[in-house]
């Protein structure tokens, strides 16, 4: 037994090495075709198309994991039951179990790996990447003319600054909240505004429809508001910073984006909670390489070479019904239908059931 695990290993690998290599690859030619205009247009140096793709490679591994676990599994053992190999082995008396087993000990390792290289690579990369795009590659004013949704953030000065968007062609803010937070967090001015614009002579915000109000320690506002048609608002950041997408919760770190949300625990429920769904997720997400292999080989299992395709279609289709379930999951959670934990780890538990119980049956 020790020499078929040992062959299933190696078979998983290098078909692992090849489909993370493949898809990556595959995946920067799509990007480097979205821009190549560009590149030829602007005649942007070799060195700065490398630079962004060096920086975005641990994001893209990270996401790119789960798929070359799932197509590598899904070929191996259909490879294997296509000529009768796992029948065999099953009617020796070998559960599949075994035979299955060091294909789920290297994915487990691949999990933890991606967990750390998403917690501890991939948000001060994806900063670097972003600048790079923004300020290097992507030099059409139409590019940038895109609105950045429902930012929130905590901005210098005690600030957690609201914007319903943020349009970088305009550097214009719309719809803001701004609680301003004195000691202990507490908040003593909220701001709101219909839309805050960059001045770049003056290199301030100036907001447009403004009010202002005082907030007393027990959370009541205290006076009467002071209302301006236009007023200079201290904001700490420039454009260049709502941009680069730093505030971001797929670019955060576990540690910081479990600090962000401490730090908003004194603001709109909805954004707390938004935020306590994404940091459940940072833990699921790196498991969903494991899920999905689990689930895609019992299915892919098809003894005879005629059915070996529709077999190995039928794993792959199996295990991506995993990505639909788990963005409704994350979406009850983020309305408040489902609580955060549940929502992040629903679709794990849910098809790691699927997958034990056909592993069970095919054994």
């Amino acid at each position: 037994m020790r020499i078929l695990e040992k062959y299933v290993l190696k078979s998983f690998v290098g078909a692992f090495l090849f489909c993370i290599t493949l898809l990556i690859v595959l995946g920067v030619i799509g990007d480097i075709l979205g821009f190549l205009d560009d590149i030829f247009k602007h005649n942007i140096p070799l060195a700065s198309i490398l630079s962004f793709y060096f920086y975005l490679a641990p994001f893209a591994f990270v996401n790119m994991v789960p798929f070359a676990c799932l197509l590598s599994a899904v070929y191996v053992f259909n490879s294997l039951s296509k000529n009768h190999e796992v029948t065999a082995v099953i009617a020796s008396g070998v559960s599949l179990w075994k035979l299955l087993r060091p294909v789920l000990l290297v994915t487990f390792l691949l999990c933890l790996f991606t967990f750390i290289v998403n917690d501890k690579f991939v948000p001060s990369f994806m900063e670097k990447a972003n600048r790079i795009r923004q300020e290097e590659l992507e030099h059409d004013k139409d590019k940038k003319a895109f609105a950045t949704k429902d930012l929130a953030i905590y901005g210098k000065g005690g600030q957690i600054i609201y914007a319903k968007s943020f349009t970088p062609a305009t550097e214009t803010l719309h719809n803001v909240i701004i609680h301003r937070q004195g000691k202990g967090h507490v908040i003593a001015e909220k701001i709101s505004a219909r839309a805050v614009k960059w001045q770049e002579k003056d290199g301030s915000w100036f907001g447009e429809d403004v009010i202002a109000f005082k907030v007393d320690p027990k959370g009541n506002f205290s006076g009467d508001p002071e209302m301006h048609k236009s007023k200079k608002i201290f904001i700490g950041e420039t454009p260049k910073d709502f941009v680069h997408n730093q505030w971001d919760p797929r670019y955060m770190s576990y540690g910081q984006l479990k600090r962000y949300l401490k730090i908003f625990s004194v603001g709109s429920p909805s954004t707390v909670r938004r935020l306590l769904v994404d940091l459940n997720y940072k833990l699921a997400l790196p498991f969903t390489a494991l899920i999905t292999v689990l689930v895609g080989v019992p299915f892919s299992i098809e003894t005879g070479r005629a059915s070996a395709l529709i077999g190995m279609a039928k794993g792959i289709m199996v295990a991506i019904l995993y990505l639909p379930v788990m963005a409704v999951s994350l979406a009850l959670g983020k309305g408040g239908i489902l609580p955060p934990v549940v929502s992040a780890w629903l679709s794990n538990i849910l098809f790691a059931f699927i997958g034990i119980y056909y592993v069970n049956r095919k054994s």
